[in-house]
């Protein structure tokens, strides 16, 4: 009978405890493309395609930055402070203090965010788990472009207009330059390659630059000057106006047309689609270059910036699209897709995964441990009551 009182209050407890406190991880994780506009911080399910959520912000933000667990959203406003967003519960959490005013942000494989700090020609190190900030060495000019991937723990930092390019890695702080032809306009580093995909104008060309040996290990030029580069697993993505062009490291060849000239791109995390920011819409193209979703925004929400979750797109962990090989329970992708695909709040095992290891769920469990115990004690001192009373 004590057993089973005990047994019942446990299933009791567990059940309230994990719907109430846990109830934060649960509320939230559907977006999977976050954009930074003139109205805030939008959450974006490509799927849908809808905007879910809006943070507002003021000053606007310029850059956005996923931690490489996706846990958390940071955010650059052309201000000394960088905003965490907690992605779970969409809460603006502590500012971090920068040494000066960031512009672009980067999250490489690892626990330091990086900022640029044109106005310093230095960079921003910050360890995001304990709260130390440093700043890097002076830079060989006003650094304002800057790419990363969770992938690797390396950055990538140049300056709009010149060639000069910087290979940082902010574990060691040691920065190692080299130049290219050109004048840099956007940065994307090729996955898990260990490469950095650098897009010139005059000429006007897509180069990769081996972060390693700082080599330029292929350069192929371009049919129009460019504006934006994605890394997808199979391809890199150029854009130049409305026109989209594939790089495969040989040739450039024409891959899709958007509605309207490109401001931004940003690769998927698996890979798979490659998103362009427009004016007033944001257009979503596969592989093949053909339009999958397109979802449009109003002048309030005109689009600077880009940041994918580190946790796939909804389209490749959903249904994918038309004639799609890839499944969403895959260990590893299939056709073009060559990236083990990361883990994702899709099923009911990835779900419970991340509650169990969510801050508020252990907090749960530390609640009812203790109320656990209060209950036992409560019915030995019931039973021997009643024990003493026959």
């Amino acid at each position: 009978m004590k057993t089973g009182k005990l047994l019942l209050t446990s299933g009791a407890l567990a059940t309230i405890l994990t719907i109430t406190l846990s109830g934060t991880v649960l509320a939230n994780g559907v977006g999977d493309l976050y954009v930074a506009t003139s109205s805030g911080v939008l959450e974006v399910q490509v799927k849908a395609p809808k905007v879910v959520s809006t943070i507002p912000m003021v000053p606007a933000p310029q850059s956005l930055a996923f931690s490489p667990d996706g846990r958390s959203l940071y955010v650059a406003r052309n201000d000394s402070q960088v905003t965490p967003i907690d992605i779970a519960s969409l809460n603006v959490m502590t500012p971090i203090d920068m040494p000066g005013n960031v512009t672009g942000l980067a999250f490489p494989a690892g626990e330091i965010l990086v900022g640029t700090m044109p106005t310093r020609r230095s960079l921003a190190f910050a360890v995001v788990n304990g709260g130390v900030v440093t700043e890097s060495a002076q830079l060989p000019g006003a650094g304002n472009i800057i790419a990363a991937d969770r992938r690797d723990a390396r950055v990538a930092v140049a300056e709009a207009g010149k060639g000069w390019l910087d290979i940082v890695d902010p574990a060691t702080a040691t920065l190692k330059k080299t130049t290219v032809a050109g004048g840099i306009v956007a940065l994307a580093v090729d996955r898990d390659n260990g490469g950095v995909l650098v897009a010139t104008q005059d000429p006007n060309a897509l180069l990769r630059v081996d972060m390693t040996s700082l080599v330029t290990t292929w350069t192929v030029k371009l049919p129009a000057a460019p504006t934006a580069v994605a890394a997808l697993a199979s391809t890199a993505v150029v854009s130049g106006g409305t026109t989209l062009w594939k790089v495969d490291g040989k040739t450039a060849s024409k891959l899709a047309t958007a509605s309207q000239a490109a401001v931004a791109l940003s690769a998927s995390d698996e890979g798979s689609f490659v998103h362009v920011a427009e004016a007033n819409a944001i257009e979503v193209f596969d592989a093949k270059g053909k339009l999958q979703r397109t979802l449009e925004l109003t002048d309030a929400q005109s689009p600077v910036a880009m940041a994918a979750i580190p946790a796939g797109s909804s389209l490749f962990l959903g249904e994918g699209p038309a004639g799609s090989t890839a499944t969403a329970n895959a260990g590893t992708q299939t056709g073009t897709l060559s990236t083990v695909k990361p883990a994702t709040t899709s099923t009911v095992v990835d779900t419970a995964a991340g509650v169990v290891g969510s801050p508020p769920f252990e907090g749960a469990v530390a609640v009812a441990v203790g109320i656990l115990l209060l209950c036992w004690l409560a019915i030995r001192w019931y039973d021997r009551r009643a024990e003493r009373l026959r």
